[in-house]
């Protein structure tokens, strides 16, 4: 059989839904076989963004979804129909336990007998059925698995290839690892496969890491469907409860949730729906924070859980779509790592052919002469076993702001990240460091102050002498921290995060971006943010089987934002270096430009004097004139 465009495939499909029938708990009819399924707006955008995916080769569909809206339902139905429709097809449904299991497995059951006899002739019928898998007449099969809610190993996975899938409420699955080996046996060609994710957000987990990573990849669809599609989510004006939750005016927040539907989904809150949301507001108590996973307006606030977001929902969402829509132009870089110092050596990475992910230095802004920066390093497992990458953020200070110029993320040895680091504060020359000394921390600034020592070493007067190394690293200073409330004059270098002092040192990061101090060019940084929430007094993102659920950069760029308020905010005000007379002032220099011929200034540190000899156009003389070349 030839493939199917949407349009003829969403043609068939509602031939076919008009003759099944289903047992729907908001129908008071008693027909026997069940009712017409009656779509749902929910259900008919399911259909559209599917359809839509396949008329362009998408096979992989990923849909984030409230509770309640039938989307289980109608995925159910286009299963039925896929295995009609296909002869010989093998695939599987996959539930959470086995009570779910049984009754999706009763509910296709129900479905396919629900057509009257002879509708699909001898070619589809049922043939055996039972607790794990469906058999049919035209050869097809259904396994029936059920992955668990708690880890179990990779036994539920494990079996032939399969050319459909349907996962539902992926998110409660307690074993990601068994997700990962069930698709490494997904067909690659097959022209009829068909892959359907579908569940609600249900917190920080692999789902959340999946649905992102969609919503990036045009082999996949991620979509959202909310509360505000499903018909039945609404109070009539005549029903009494209309007069208590739908008549007082609109809030601020609640028109910026509308105004966000209209924009990104194309639907119009009515005031029925709106009266509808706030009756189960109403009800919600202590348990809105499961109300806002449930019944989510948008798909940023689906990723919700236990505890209160950090920072502002609504303008972490602005700034993540503006980055999102418009990403910052980049230089990026990974390192290859040597015997030693002098054998560690950054490879440049092409946009077009590299793989992004393995970009691990991006740098935005090449170092500017005369201008000061503060670094923040949060070494992997410094704060705890979860915090597993080193995050080092570069940023150029203003009197009146912090601009982000670079990135090193990357779940590296702590040696080699120190190393990034020297090589960092060597390019940005005038810097201060604010290491979390915690765990590795000390092993940074120890082989930090090593490197500083071995570049001074006669031995290796030659080869620092070749690569204009001799004074690297001599500007960067360590942040000094002095409790505020101790009269003394102690200081402690970098800091040391503790029940203690990371409130003061969170709420001060917050009160920088939320007072529009912070140029923040690091789509990551503002994903990291979003995680972020306070429970019971715990500032940071959970403990999560959600890989991706991390903070590092977050408080690396806490300990950037501290050096910057402590040490060097007040000199550059006293100065009236601000961001607007300090940009006015500079001219346009070519060479800091990405896009420059010349290599740049962060690669050309680490570059050999062969390397550097080899360049087609000389370095400028400012560059020179500062010991880099």
């Amino acid at each position: 059989m030839a493939k199917l465009r949407s349009s003829r495939w969403l043609k068939l499909f509602e031939d076919f839904a008009r003759d099944l029938r289903i047992s729907s708990k908001e129908s008071a009819s008693s027909a026997e076989g069940g009712d017409p399924l009656i779509m749902w707006e929910s259900q008919r955008r399911f259909l559209q963004e599917v359809g839509g995916g396949l008329d362009r080769g998408v096979h992989v569909f990923n849909c984030l979804k409230s509770a309640q809206l039938g989307v289980t339902t109608i995925s159910l139905a286009i299963d039925v129909f896929w295995f009609a429709l296909h002869p010989n097809m093998i695939g599987a449904l996959v539930t959470d336990d086995e009570k779910k299991r049984d009754a999706n497995r009763d509910l296709l059951t129900k479905y396919i007998e629900s057509f009257p006899d002879g509708y699909f002739g001898d070619s589809f019928r049922i043939v055996k059925n039972n607790r794990t898998a469906m058999h049919f007449s035209n050869g097809g099969r259904l396994d029936l698995l059920v992955a668990g809610t708690k880890k179990k190993g990779l036994s539920w996975a494990e079996g032939v290839g399969y050319a459909m899938c349907h996962l539902t409420e992926i998110a409660k699955y307690g074993d990601v690892e068994g997700v990962k080996s069930l698709e490494e046996r997904f067909a690659q060609t097959n022209p009829h496969r068909l892959y359907i994710f579908e569940s609600t957000a249900d917190g920080m987990n692999h789902w959340r890491t999946r649905w992102y990573a969609g919503v990036n990849d045009p082999m996949q669809r991620s979509f959202f469907i909310g509360w505000w599609s499903g018909d039945t989510n609404r109070i009539e004006r005549s029903d009494p409860r209309f007069a208590v939750y739908g008549l007082y005016p609109v809030s601020g927040e609640e028109h910026r949730n509308i105004v966000d539907v209209a924009r990104l989904y194309g639907h119009r809150v009515t005031p029925e729906q709106l009266a509808w949301y706030r009756w189960k507001q109403s009800k919600a108590g202590a348990e809105q924070g499961l109300l806002d996973q449930n019944q989510p307006w948008t798909d940023q606030q689906a990723f919700v859980m236990t505890g209160y977001s950090f920072f502002q929902n609504a303008v972490l969402g602005q700034d993540i779509k503006r980055l999102t829509d418009d990403l910052p132009l980049f230089q990026g870089y990974r390192y290859e790592v040597g015997d030693d110092f002098f054998h560690f050596a950054m490879v440049k990475m092409d946009p077009e052919v590299d793989d992004v992910d393995n970009v691990e230095l991006k740098v935005w802004e090449e170092p500017r002469d005369g201008a000061r920066y503060v670094i923040g390093f949060d070494p992997a497992y410094g704060r705890n076993d979860h915090k597993d990458h080193n995050a080092i953020l570069v940023w150029r200070c203003y009197a009146d702001r912090l601009v982000q110029v670079a990135e090193y993320v990357m779940a590296s040895d702590v040696k080699h990240a120190a190393w990034v680091l020297f090589h960092l504060a060597a390019a940005y020359r005038d810097c201060m460091i604010n290491v979390e000394i915690q765990g590795p921390g000390e092993l940074v600034m120890t082989e930090f102050e090593h490197l500083r020592q071995l570049l001074r070493t006669e031995h290796f007067g030659k080869t620092v002498a070749d690569r204009g190394w001799e004074d690297a690293a001599q500007q960067a200073r360590w942040y000094l921290y002095h409790r505020p409330d101790s009269l003394g004059a102690g200081y402690l270098a970098n800091f040391n995060t503790t029940s203690r002092t990371k409130p003061p040192l969170m709420h001060g990061y917050r009160g920088a971006y939320s007072s529009h101090e912070l140029v923040i060019r690091s789509l990551g940084l503002l994903r990291e943010m979003s995680l972020v929430v306070v429970n019971d007094g715990e500032i940071g993102a959970p403990e999560s089987r959600d890989e991706e659920c991390k903070d590092d950069r977050v408080f690396a760029a806490a300990f950037a934002v501290k050096a910057w308020v402590d040490w060097v905010r007040r000199d550059m005000l006293a100065q009236g270096l601000t961001y607007e007379v300090v940009t006015q002032s500079e001219s346009t220099d070519q060479a800091q430009r990405l896009r420059g011929r010349t290599m740049s200034i962060v690669e050309r540190f680490l570059a050999s004097a062969e390397e550097r000899a080899n360049e087609e156009v000389p370095p400028p003389k400012w560059m020179t004139e500062t010991g880099l070349v």
